[in-house]
């Protein structure tokens, strides 16, 4: 009986092995302004192992189904239009975060299953009053977290299942007259 669990440990052990070499890689997005932004195709279709937008980068999604979730590094730039990402958002010192902003003509909203962590982002590329964070239009199941941006902050329109938390961000969030939906705790404080 010792011998045969040990095959099968080893058994497992081995398949382990095997595979782990084959997880899938992330699709590293820099598409440049896109679509109504610019002249270069959107990322789209379905994407799995994730997208991430390297340093400096600006990526435009568009029409996509993305497994893995989406990484937004040092003074990366995205778009996010019409999309669906499964595994959640995670942005750390970002330049600009754009979900399903209508003043982008014809970007649909989103849907986001998993968190949304955006942290030290800002100031941005759009010239003020526009934000460097936008979250319109968009569901998403799982919480919000906003800490430590430098820009404006819109979030407005969207569902949020999980709550929504806010810690020293340089402006209060604006809903654009469109309030969210939120379930869960708010620790988040709109302008007047």
């Amino acid at each position: 009986m010792k011998r045969l669990a040990a095959l099968h440990v080893g058994l497992v052990g081995l398949a382990l092995a095997a595979f782990s070499g084959h997880a899938l890689a992330a699709t590293s997005c820099n598409t440049g302004p896109a679509g109504p932004l610019g002249p270069n195709p959107a990322l789209s279709g379905t994407v799995t192992g994730g997208v991430v937008v390297h340093e400096g980068a600006f990526c435009v999604i568009d029409g996509a189904n993305i497994s893995g979730g989406l990484r937004v590094k040092e003074g990366g730039i995205v778009f996010v239009c019409a999309s669906t990402i499964n595994g959640g958002v995670r942005a750390e010192e970002a330049s600009e975060i754009v979900f399903g902003a209508e003043e982008i003509v014809g970007c649909g909203g989103n849907l986001i299953n998993g968190g949304v962590t955006i942290s030290e982002t800002g100031p941005g590329i759009l010239p003020p009053p526009g934000p460097s964070i936008a979250l319109e239009h968009t569901t998403i199941n799982g919480s919000v977290h906003l800490s430590e941006n430098s820009g404006p902050i819109a979030v407005a329109s969207n569902t949020i299942v999980g709550g929504l938390f806010c810690h020293e961000n340089k402006f209060d969030l604006e809903d654009e007259g469109s309030p969210s939906i939120i379930t869960g705790k708010v620790t988040c404080k709109f302008a007047d």
